[in-house]
């Protein structure tokens, strides 16, 4: 029989987990403990101002917080473009370690968006223990389940380390700017995007806007079974994890259970009201292409997605990423209404029927995107796209059954809001061979 990838026991699941934990016991504590114990501890100080092209940076040094007697430094980059278009809403990219190739996508944001973009570095400090990355943040994990000790796991002090620069831009705004801030959108990639996502759940007043890049495993325990029937094992990205026994762990042991409930953004989905924009890359590697649909459906509206085509963890067509980041940013900052763009599936005799619909959006050009492979594995598909017919605002595509091959589809639409342009897509979906 074929099936869709997301099935119906897949469906079922996400509606049983969505009844549970939130209503039924509250949320986890550990986290809002954490924060509220660093409280207080940001410094900060203006190190330099410069201009830069029609731009201007200033740079400050930030103590985010004392963690396990090590003390957290960061170094926040402010990118101010030529003409400022919004005064009280800054864009916090969260990043990794400080480099040049950072703050030129923090200016060049913060040209096309016509918003301040500061980019706040060293989230983790690293390296810790002698690791770094996702070794780091896996060894945090097992001296909790070790210890037991609530201020061990990594994305702790990774999300405090972004409310401190919120703290401290709002302080800045206030005595440099005579502007009190508005709010934030934050924006991160990998575990830098799962630090945005905790970040906007612990200090939702604080985030307008949210903008996760290439953190595509929301409902952690879904994701794990999802990897082991889509591939027939965990993809090797996450081998920090599985080698250490983390992953069966969030899924078998009382102790794993609880860490994974406590660092899984989806387990905070209510708090994600705000304004949204996910973006994922078609061939990232640590992923299932369809990943998304076992956690999309949970997550409130308003939100809007980007799937990248032929592009990887890198993101590398990064024309589509930041031209797209900054028309949501700018959306977000001037408080237009975000658009919606809605996908229906019907699994038919003859294929894969995709239904969409686009409101509060004009809409230039719609396209489906199509890969094809032998085996369930897209990770090195070449995607290829075809135009699709329509007006007034909808849509439809017709995939038909492939013999031996499986077929993975998203529909994507090109539009323009205050004179940029954007893309979004519907989440992709996966055809397995006629059977």
């Amino acid at each position: 029989m074929v099936l869709l990838t997301i099935g119906l026991r897949f469906a079922l699941a996400c509606l049983t987990l969505l009844s549970m934990n939130t209503f039924a016991t509250g949320l986890p504590r550990e986290l809002f403990d954490y924060l509220a114990s660093t409280q207080g501890q940001t410094q900060w100080e203006v190190s330099s101002e410069y201009p830069f092209g029609v731009a201007s940076v200033t740079e400050l040094s930030l103590r985010s917080q004392l963690w396990r007697g090590i003390p957290w430094e960061h170094r926040l980059t402010v990118c101010v473009p030529s003409e400022l278009a919004v005064e009280d809403v800054v864009v916090l990219l969260i990043t990794g370690d400080a480099n040049s190739e950072a703050t030129l996508v923090g200016l060049g944001l913060a040209q096309r968006s016509g918003l301040r973009v500061a980019i706040l570095s060293d989230v983790p400090n690293q390296p810790l223990f002698e690791r770094r990355e996702d070794a780091l943040i896996s060894y945090t994990f097992q001296r909790y389940l070790e210890e037991g000790d609530p201020d061990w796991p990594l994305l702790f002090p990774m999300t405090r380390a972004a409310v401190a620069a919120m703290e401290a831009l709002e302080e800045l705004a206030l005595s440099k700017w005579n502007t009190p801030l508005r709010g934030f959108v934050a924006a991160g990639a990998s575990k830098r995007g799962w630090t945005s996502y905790l970040t906007a759940a612990v200090v939702p007043e604080k985030v307008i806007g949210l903008a996760p890049m290439v953190y595509d495993i929301l409902n952690f325990p879904l994701q794990i079974e999802h990897q082991e029937e889509f591939w027939g094992a965990l993809s090797s990205q996450i081998s920090d994890y599985t080698q250490a026994g983390l992953t069966q762990a969030f899924v078998n042991s009382p102790a794993g259970v609880r860490l994974a409930w406590l660092v899984d953004p989806y387990t905070y989905r209510y708090a994600y009201t705000m304004p949204k924009l996910v973006i994922l890359g078609s061939n990232d590697a640590y992923w299932p292409v369809d990943a998304v649909n076992l956690y999309w459906p949970g997550l409130p509206e308003p939100k809007l997605l980007l799937v990248v085509p032929n592009s990887g963890h890198g993101l590398e067509d990064r024309e589509r990423v930041l031209g797209s980041l900054a028309a949501f940013a700018r959306a977000v900052g001037e408080g237009w209404p975000l658009p919606r763009l809605e996908a229906s599936y019907d699994l038919e005799p003859e294929g894969l029927r995709i239904l969409v619909a686009a409101a509060e959006l004009a809409v230039e050009e719609a396209r489906l995107w199509l890969a094809e492979n032998v085996q369930r594995d897209f990770r090195t598909a070449r995607w290829r796209s075809q135009p699709l017919a329509g007006g007034a605002g909808a849509w439809e595509a017709q995939i038909p059954f492939k013999e031996g091959l499986y077929q993975a589809a998203f529909v994507e639409v090109e539009a323009e809001i205050l004179g940029l342009r954007w893309y979004l897509s519907t989440p992709p979906r996966v055809l397995d061979p006629r059977s």
